[in-house]
């Protein structure tokens, strides 16, 4: 196995980039690039050899990206190429050294999976397979969760890079399994409740993972650390008072869910879920708290009696066919969101002037009464929205 002569030029002539200041594993170098990050070839400073090979996504559906690749397995050597099984990775290789795996960009691997948006789905998990044959060559195989055919394959021989590598990759592995198994955590995992009153959970660390939650209340939750992640909730009360700590809920959909929470210095993540039906009423949080939320998707909800007083992100979400009023919204940023079919009421956002403000959001069809914005306001859209009741307001004011 070779990879120290490799080269781009030979097989596409200028169709290629060459960087002469690149990092790799923290390492400076240069490196030949080809499809912006698909193929990487790269060299440490001040040597001649090739030391890294990387190809990343790779597909039989993008033909040159596919035949350059395999082009480049055959000339280093390698009996695998990609779109082989991962049986036959197995097969040659055996048990990996070290296994993790990462949520890539879907778009990377839209090829495989055609549909119009993320749908939640395990299917964008690539697992990397690491075979530490010496100290000095490591080969790691990435394989998606979904289908087990080989797109990616990084080879590196060199010590200190493949060191760096390892560490830097079991970080990660070990920072997941702490978010999601620590060591003292009751944890829900895979089960279904139906017809319960969940009252005084009294624990430093919480996990809801792919749990079904029907026809419940859940009030008193104490807790420093909470974790929902790939959850369905479907007529759920929620009434709690989180006073420190981390709320992270990711992935889940809640279906005709009530939201009476209250926060105070408080960190809360939202990312990719879906609320259908649900009512967010009489929610607090104090001027500590932390709120970012993330391409979360909101339709036929109801927002009222809200005073959310703390810092944080709200963007990359979609909101259609619901109310908002009585509310009080500070905030860092509020970009790159879809508003739809809403009427606001008695509403008052107040953007962070140090802040990114209301940045690139689409409103359509949307009823303001009473609605007041204080903060920077820039490429923001109003489609057949009846404004004559909002009002925008400088910083300085």
């Amino acid at each position: 196995m070779n990879i120290k002569n490799l080269s781009l030029k030979s097989i596409l002539d200028e169709d290629w980039v060459f960087e002469p200041n690149f990092n790799y594993a923290d390492v400076s170098g240069s490196a030949q690039l080809y499809g912006f990050d698909s193929v990487i070839l790269y060299r440490k400073e001040g040597e001649k050899d090739i030391c890294v090979v990387r190809f990343h996504a790779i597909s039989h559906y993008d033909k040159k990206l596919f035949y350059i690749v395999n082009k480049l397995i055959a000339d280093i050597g390698l009996d695998i190429k990609m779109g082989d099984p991962l049986s036959k990775m197995i097969k040659k290789y055996g048990t990996p050294t070290f296994v993790y795996y990462l949520e890539e960009d879907y778009k990377r691997y839209y090829w495989r999976y055609p549909s119009d948006f993320y749908d939640y789905h395990d299917i964008f998990y690539i697992v990397h397979y690491h075979y530490l044959l010496s100290p000095d060559l490591l080969i790691c195989f990435g394989v998606p969760k979904s289908d087990n055919r080989i797109t990616d394959l990084e080879i590196v021989n060199d010590q200190k890079i493949i060191s760096e590598i390892m560490e830097a990759r079991r970080d990660i592995k070990e920072y997941e399994k702490a978010m999601y198994q620590p060591k003292e955590c009751l944890r829900f995992v895979k089960q279904r409740i139906e017809n319960r009153k969940i009252t005084g959970i009294t624990c430093n660390n919480i996990r809801f993972i792919k749990m079904e939650m029907e026809n419940c209340y859940i009030e008193g939750i104490q807790t420093e650390d909470i974790k929902i992640h790939k959850c369905l909730f479907r007529n759920v009360i929620f009434d709690n008072h989180f006073k420190i700590g981390c709320i992270s809920i990711e992935q889940c959909q809640f279906i005709n869910c009530v939201f009476h929470d209250t926060f105070e210095e408080n960190s809360i993540q939202l990312d990719n879920n879906l609320f259908r039906n649900c009512l967010f009423e009489r929610i607090r949080m104090e001027e500590e708290g932390i709120l970012n939320a993330n391409k979360n998707r909101f339709s036929h909800c109801i927002f009222k009696e809200i005073r959310w007083n703390g810092e944080g992100v709200f963007c990359g979400s979609k909101i259609k066919e619901g109310r908002m009023e009585h509310i009080f919204y500070k905030t860092d940023d509020i970009s790159y969101n879809h508003f739809s079919n809403i009427q606001m009421e008695h509403v008052e956002v107040e953007l962070e002037k140090e802040g990114i403000g209301l940045f690139d959001n689409q409103f359509n069809t949307i009823t303001f009464h009473n609605v007041t914005v204080k903060g920077p306001v820039e490429d923001t859209h109003f489609v057949d929205c009846d404004t004559t009741g909002l009002l925008f307001l400088d910083c300085k004011n």
